[in-house]
């Protein structure tokens, strides 16, 4: 089977994670693989997966544009499908998924999927006014794969697509080897957040929230780690001068082992407004770190309220104020809870089960 996938870019991010677990599982499955970015630049300092799809067995391919923007990319797309011919064309994100739809017009033999990683909503996509101009091009795909439920409902009603061909994948995880959790060396209290700084993340709400923390554990602090396009962090560092807790704040920015991050946390504090799934959330539970997070869809789905996680209300700081300090405060429930999530990774959001659905729906899109 020959495959490409296209993104917009091989910045890190969650989309970006997913696409290199496809690639790995593809080139051990022998596929012949080949991953298109739109752009080589990468925004908001986040590392490049460019050098993982490589080691994977991908060839590279990066859409140069010397016309203007994304007509001369189109054209550089057509040319390497024409040469590739592939079974398979997988898009990420709407870009992408708009230079796909040309390939697919041209080429209709070749069978397009498309990924829908979120809801494309104003407060998430700067673009989102030309969706409803695109519609045609998103219904000429031959299957849509929803990140969950809430996003292919969404995408239903805004892509006008048949129920038929869309599905839910869930993201998965490795399990990573618990047995040695890192311990802080100077005995300080450690809740982390692990997200790209953008407003809807809520990291406010839990810089609003440390300031209630420090009052019964002063030794604690906040870590915020994460990409940052925006500069978004600028505002983040005088909110907290503002509140007199900027020693209690630390920005790491952009974190390139996200797993041993969360595997040093003692609670692992999730204040987002909206999520298309929230792929942090399953790596915090595949290292068994206690989580708080907004009780919205999909989250309070992947974590059941106060059985595998504890739940606050989004944008409210008192609650993940109250949240964070009763996990401080009740080692018990905290190892209980962390339990639950790791059996909930185990048995809903294994890497080998989203892998293997991804795969059965290649094989039955080109049969």
């Amino acid at each position: 089977m020959k495959i490409i996938y296209i993104i917009n870019s091989f910045g890190v991010g969650g989309a970006e994670r997913h696409l290199l677990n496809l690639v790995r599982d593809a080139t051990t499955r022998k596929y012949d693989v080949s991953v298109v970015a739109l752009e080589k630049k990468i925004k908001g300092g986040a590392a490049s997966i460019e050098r993982e799809l490589l080691d994977a067995g991908a060839r590279i391919f990066y859409l140069n544009s010397y016309l203007a923007s994304d007509i001369g990319r189109c054209i550089v797309l057509i040319n390497i499908l024409r040469r590739i011919n592939p079974d398979i064309l997988h898009s990420h994100l709407p870009r992408s998924d708009f230079l796909a739809s040309i390939g697919k017009l041209l080429f209709p033999k070749i069978k397009w999927i498309f990924t829908v990683h979120d809801t494309y909503t104003e407060d998430k996509y700067r673009g989102y006014w030309v969706l409803p101009y695109l519609k045609k091009n998103w219904q000429s795909a031959d299957h849509t794969i929803s990140v969950s439920k809430h996003v292919k409902e969404w995408a239903i009603e805004c892509y006008s697509l048949s129920e038929e061909k869309c599905s839910v994948i869930y993201h998965g995880v490795q399990l990573y080897d618990t047995t040695n959790k890192k311990k802080n060396s100077n005995g300080s209290i450690l809740i982390g957040c692990l997200a790209r700084f953008e407003k809807r993340k809520g990291i406010e709400t839990l810089i609003y929230a440390m300031k209630e923390v420090v009052k019964q554990y002063p030794n604690s602090q906040l870590l915020l780690a994460g990409s940052d396009p925006t500069n978004y962090s600028y505002k983040i560092r005088n909110l907290a001068k503002t509140l007199k807790i900027a020693e209690h704040i630390k920005i790491i920015g952009f974190c390139q082992t996200p797993y041993d991050f969360l595997n040093s946390l003692d609670v692992f504090a999730y204040a987002s407004y909206s999520e298309g799934f929230g792929i942090v959330l399953i790596e915090a539970m595949s290292v068994k770190c206690p989580i708080v997070a907004s009780d919205i869809y999909p989250i309070n789905y992947i974590l059941e309220k106060d059985v595998s996680g504890l739940l606050a209300e989004p944008g409210d700081h008192q609650s993940f104020a109250l949240s964070i300090i009763d996990y401080l405060s009740n080692s018990k429930k905290r190892d209980r809870f962390v339990e639950k999530a790791y059996e909930r990774c185990i048995s809903d959001f294994s890497l080998g089960m989203s892998l293997e659905k991804v795969n059965n729906l290649y094989l039955r899109i080109i049969a």
